[in-house]
């Protein structure tokens, strides 16, 4: 626990779900966390939560979808705090009305969900990056997803956008591993945040649980849990990996559940 006491953190998309669980968790852990999300006054209201809690924050605008936002949030964590030390990439999405199968994609709509998902990674990356180097230590973590791995019948412009950033963090990890850079993602399966309960209606979310090879779904603490092992010194000798979190759904034969009906 003590390995990221007094380290500086940037945490992007953190005022809410799997961000704002992250944040929560490292700050816990001693670390100096910013905050970074694009409603200040969101922003705002965690930093005086984390603060009230006991913990050391700070806030940070920046919009995923604006990369100079992107590089200006970490520039500023680096000339106030004076360095960075772990960098969780969290912010990203899409729009699933117009993200949908292959035949019936906008085309003009894939630069966009690549911006708010691959470039805004990338660009905090490359920001972060000189601060590292320059002390020869740094925890990158990317959040991916399932998708990023498997297929999905909508989604499409999500999945590459996210198998883009499990490759980045190969990427990252082979070309600064010398330096005492380690880069790792997540990719979570479903996860209880409020995005997944304001729009997946309870039977759909129960065919999720039936598909995990364990008998629950995530919870957005599930995946701080992870990125706060890799941000710190447990996890030293590990980079360039995905971590999949998904309570199991991936491991196993997509026909399990109906074999497993079968024979009950």
């Amino acid at each position: 626990m003590d390995s990221i006491k007094d380290k500086v953190a940037f945490v992007t998309g953190a005022t809410a779900g799997i961000g704002l669980a992250c944040a929560k968790a490292l700050a816990a852990q001693g670390a100096k966390v910013t905050v970074a999300s694009r409603n200040k006054e969101k922003v705002d209201a965690t930093v005086d939560a984390f603060i009230r809690d006991g913990y050391q924050a700070r806030g940070a605008v920046m919009d995923a979808s604006d990369t100079d936002t992107c590089i200006n949030a970490v520039v500023d964590t680096i000339r106030e705090m004076g360095r960075i030390d772990i960098v969780v990439n969290n912010a990203g999405g899409t729009d699933m009305r117009r993200d949908t199968a292959v035949e019936n994609l906008d085309l003009a709509y894939f630069h966009d969900v690549m911006n708010l998902n691959v470039l805004s990674t990338l660009a905090t990356i490359k920001a972060a990056l000189p601060s590292m180097i320059a002390r020869k230590s740094g925890s990158i973590i990317n959040i991916a997803s399932i998708g990023g791995i498997t297929g999905d019948f909508r989604d499409t412009y999500y999945g590459i956008a996210k198998a883009g950033i499990i490759n980045l963090t190969k990427y990252v990890a082979t070309q600064y591993g010398k330096q005492g850079i380690r880069c790792n993602a997540v990719a979570p399966g479903i996860i209880m945040t409020g995005a997944v309960t304001d729009n997946l209606p309870e039977a759909v979310r129960q065919i999720f649980r039936e598909q995990n090879a364990l008998d629950t779904l995530g919870q957005p603490e599930d995946i701080a849990a992870t990125v706060a092992f890799l941000a710190g010194e447990g996890s030293r000798y590990i980079t360039g990996q995905t971590i999949v979190v998904d309570g199991g759904m991936t491991c196993h034969n997509p026909t399990i559940a109906q074999i497993r009906a079968l024979y009950s």
